[in-house]
C-alpha cells in the first residue's frame, strides 16, 4: 500500500514539470526566433516590421538560432568538463601523500570540534524551510530570465553574421541569385532575403530594395556557383 501511494504523487509532479517547462521553454525559443530575424534583416538595414512570420517558422528560427550559437559554448564546456575532470585525477594522486593525508587528518580534527548550542526554535525551523523555497524560487526565475536575456542577446548577433555571410558568399557567387522583373524597369539581379505580405527585400550589393507584389511581374532564383549576367532575363523578357 505504501509503494503504490507513493507513485501518483510522483507522476503527478512529473506532469507538473512538464507542463512548466514547456510553455517557458516555447516562449523561450519564440524569442530566440523573434531577435534572430530582427537582427538578420538589421544586417541588410531591412524594418522587421514589414516581413511578419507565423509563429511556427519563429520557433524553427529560434531553435536553429539555437544551436547555431550553442556550438561554441558546448565546446567550452566539454573543456571544461575536461579540465575538471583532469583536477580531480590530480587531487586524488596528491591526496595519497602522506603529507597531504596528515594535513587532511589535523583539518578534519579541527572541523570536528562543534561548540556546543542550544536548541533551535521550531518557529525558526519553519523560517528556514520557508525562505530555502522562496530562494529556490527566486533563483530559478532569475536563472530563467537571465537565459532568456543571454539567448535573445547571442541570437541578434548571429542573425546579424549570418546576414554579412550571405552578403559575401552572394558577391562570391556562392549562393543563390534571384532575378526580378518590376514593372516598367530593366531585370534586376539581386539577393532575394526574404517576403512579406506585401513587400519583398532584394539586397542589390549596396543596398536593400523594397518591393511590393504587385509591382513583380516575375521573379526566378539561380541556384549557387551559376553564372551571373544580364543577357537571358533580357532576352526572355
Amino acid at each position: 500500500m505504501n509503494a503504490t501511494d507513493a507513485r501518483p504523487p510522483t507522476k503527478r509532479f512529473g506532469l507538473q514539470t512538464l507542463l512548466t517547462v514547456l510553455p517557458v521553454l516555447s516562449g523561450g525559443l519564440y524569442v530566440i526566433g523573434v531577435t534572430y530575424q530582427e537582427g538578420y534583416l538589421a544586417g541588410f538595414g531591412v524594418e522587421n516590421s514589414l516581413f511578419t512570420l507565423p509563429p511556427d517558422r519563429l520557433l524553427f528560427l529560434g531553435l536553429t538560432s539555437l544551436i547555431s550559437f550553442g556550438i561554441g559554448p558546448m565546446v567550452y564546456g566539454v573543456l571544461a568538463a575536461l579540465f575538471l575532470i583532469a583536477a580531480v585525477m590530480a587531487a586524488l594522486i596528491l591526496s595519497s601523500l602522506p603529507t597531504v593525508q596528515r594535513l587532511q587528518a589535523k583539518l578534519v580534527a579541527r572541523l570536528s570540534v562543534k561548540p556546543k548550542l542550544g536548541k533551535v526554535a521550531p518557529t525558526m525551523l519553519a523560517l528556514a524551510d520557508r525562505s530555502e523555497v522562496l530562494y529556490g524560487y527566486v533563483v530559478g526565475i532569475s536563472a530563467v530570465t537571465l537565459a532568456l536575456v543571454l539567448a535573445a542577446v547571442f541570437s541578434s548577433r548571429t542573425g546579424s553574421q549570418h546576414a554579412e555571410q550571405d552578403i559575401m558568399k552572394w558577391q562570391e557567387g556562392k549562393s543563390r541569385t534571384s532575378t526580378v522583373v518590376i514593372d516598367g524597369e530593366p531585370p534586376l539581379r539581386a539577393f532575394q532575403i526574404g517576403c512579406g505580405a506585401a513587400y519583398c527585400a532584394f539586397w542589390t550589393g549596396s543596398e536593400a530594395r523594397l518591393v511590393r507584389h504587385e509591382q513583380i511581374k516575375r521573379l526566378s532564383t539561380q541556384p549557387k556557383g551559376s553564372e551571373r549576367g544580364s543577357e537571358q532575363p533580357a532576352a526572355s523578357k
